[in-house]
């Protein structure tokens, strides 16, 4: 079966952040059922842009790395939740059901990436979605993939 994967290349990101703007515009005051609720408008980052800087003035050079949820082959979110809350699909998409992962702090910290939030008003981890609900009713990318200026992002579906 064919899964899908998100290639960055950190050569081609300028943080423009429209990335994160799209995830922001597809998930704030959006609830997808039975893939998320809605993400809040304020602290969560489901595409964290890193930064790291390098050398020193007149010669600095700054490189991006924008940082998603993995979708893990063997994710650790997965082993830690419980009632099968945390849950790989088929395509590879590693998904947090919005409803048995309440309460469930301790996916935060079993994430190696660090792209897992809290979200306290709904009392429910959250993560990046991939889409799934645009997938799955037909789109062939993520909002985050469409809107890169750059072509630092994209989905492809391979074989292992």
């Amino acid at each position: 079966m064919k899964k899908w994967n998100l290639i960055i290349d950190v050569e081609k990101c300028e943080d423009c952040n429209n990335c994160f703007l799209s995830c922001k515009d597809e998930h704030v005051d959006n609830e997808w059922p039975g893939y998320s609720l809605s993400q809040p408008l304020h602290g969560h980052r489901w595409m964290n842009i890193m930064q790291k800087e390098r050398g020193q003035y007149p010669f600095i050079d700054v490189a991006y790395l924008p940082v998603p949820c993995m979708h893990c082959d063997s994710a650790p979110c997965i082993r830690v939740a419980k009632n099968g809350a945390v849950y790989k699909r088929e395509d590879g998409i590693v998904m947090i059901h919005p409803e048995k992962a309440r309460g469930q702090r301790n996916i935060l910290t079993a994430c190696p990436y660090n792209a897992v939030w809290w979200n306290e008003e709904k009392d429910i981890p959250q993560k990046c979605t991939f889409c799934t609900h645009l997938l799955d009713e037909g789109w062939d990318t993520p909002r985050c993939v469409q809107a890169c200026p750059t072509g630092a992002l994209r989905a492809v579906r391979e074989e292992d």
